[in-house]
């Protein structure tokens, strides 16, 4: 619901206050940590609690989900949005309360629960928190995430693929920009991901192999899967004097979080598993 209590004396001057020394400075250049698209301020939504924006389509689609901020997990549950600056002026949104059975299937049960023809398993690792920056040290944050992404392969679960209207796909050809932008979104995943898997702090000779084949099949426009692409020409045999029988799964993993509209931290918070049969 929109904001609607009188305003006094003295208000417009406080708004005005607001938007140049909180709000534009929170939105004037960046980009929304969630799709990576630039912000404007008549498409964006600032967050009360913390000051952190995004882009409004974005952050309603995350509060009916959550209402922690993606980037700090400080609680929200208003936004300042249709921000205007000839004026300056915005309006508030308050959030009415999360309904936390919208996120339930027909059949009941919390998505984040797989099940088999008996019973329920335990919660599989998805919608984390690793810590909160600030409370917990960074470094630390970093070793659980290794751990974390160590326990997917280790119990050899799969990504959830996005769904096809949300994947986010680069139009060929793939010039050097696109190629640049490409590769600072993808190349931290993938440096993380070979760490955990190579047991190897340093392995940027592999990381160079498997960006290179990314970018490969970016210029191609091919985006079949990791299988039939092995079947089709043996695209991913250079990585597999590496990661042996571990290949398929990393080119898996590596395809869910490239055509995720998020960014990595906000794809480790949200990523759905299910097991391989």
């Amino acid at each position: 619901m929109e904001s609607s209590i009188a305003k006094p004396p003295g208000t417009r001057s406080r708004r005005e206050k607001l938007v140049r020394r909180v709000i534009l400075p929170a939105i004037r250049g960046q980009n929304c940590p969630i799709c990576l698209g630039s912000l404007e301020p008549s498409s964006a939504a600032v967050l009360e609690a913390c000051k952190h924006a995004y882009c409004l389509r974005c952050i309603r689609r995350w509060s009916t989900l959550r209402r922690k901020c993606p980037l700090c997990n400080s609680n929200f549950d208003s936004w300042f949005h249709n921000i205007t600056l000839s004026s300056p002026n915005f309006h508030t949104q308050i959030l009415p309360p999360l309904n936390t059975n919208a996120s339930r299937n027909r059949s009941g049960e919390h998505p984040r629960y797989v099940m088999n023809e008996r019973r329920r398993s335990r919660p599989l690792p998805w919608r984390r928190s690793f810590g909160r920056p600030g409370s917990v040290a960074a470094d630390v944050i970093a070793q659980r995430k290794l751990q974390w992404r160590a326990s997917i392969y280790g119990r050899r679960l799969q990504a959830v693929a996005s769904a096809p209207r949300n994947r986010v796909r680069v139009s060929v050809p793939v010039n050097d920009v696109v190629k640049e932008r490409v590769l600072q979104r993808v190349e931290p995943w993938i440096r993380r991901e070979l760490q955990v898997l190579l047991g190897d702090r340093d392995p940027s000779v592999v990381v160079h192999v498997a960006t290179s084949l990314f970018i490969a099949s970016l210029e191609k426009n091919d985006f079949v899967s990791s299988e039939q692409r092995n079947v089709l020409d043996n695209f991913l045999e250079p990585l597999r004097p590496f990661l042996l029988d571990r290949t398929d799964m990393f080119w898996h993993e590596l395809r869910c979080f490239a055509e995720s509209p998020f960014n990595m931290e906000t794809y480790d918070a949200v990523v759905e598993y299910r097991r391989l049969s």
